[in-house]
């Protein structure tokens, strides 16, 4: 991370969960010799969190679907097990905090799951 970053508020346990559960989603799914990464920027009051794998990639026709409780994408390949709660959850804490989610990927080229929170979350965060 920039060490400029601005300050941000809000549920800094809850937020970090988010972080942990899309970079170990990442490392489960990228093979050894593969690469995670993990980026955040700040503008215009927001900031871009950006996870990015070299994993086996997500169908776009499966992508909003794996954001759903209890969903998975169903391949031989990529079944790595898990309930399918962890990325219902980080959407639904990301969303608390009044950001959104969202992922761009394509089969055989990884994946990039990013999430934008507001610096400053002017209602009180309730769980």
């Amino acid at each position: 991370m920039a060490p400029d970053l601005p300050r941000g508020y809000g549920d800094q346990r809850r937020l970090t969960q988010v972080v942990v559960n899309l970079l170990g989603n990442a490392i489960k799914f990228t093979e050894i010799g593969g690469e995670v990464q993990v980026d955040v920027q700040a503008s215009d009051g927001t900031f871009l969190v950006s996870v990015v794998d070299t994993g086996p990639g997500i169908a776009v026709g499966d992508q909003q679907q794996i954001f759903e409780a209890f969903a998975q994408v169903d391949s031989s390949k990529t079944r790595k097990g898990g309930a399918g709660l962890g990325l219902a959850i980080a959407k639904r804490i990301v969303e608390l905090h009044g950001g959104r989610t969202w992922v761009e990927s394509e089969p055989g080229k990884g994946s990039t799951f990013r999430f934008s929170v507001p610096h400053a979350q002017d209602t009180q965060i309730q769980f």
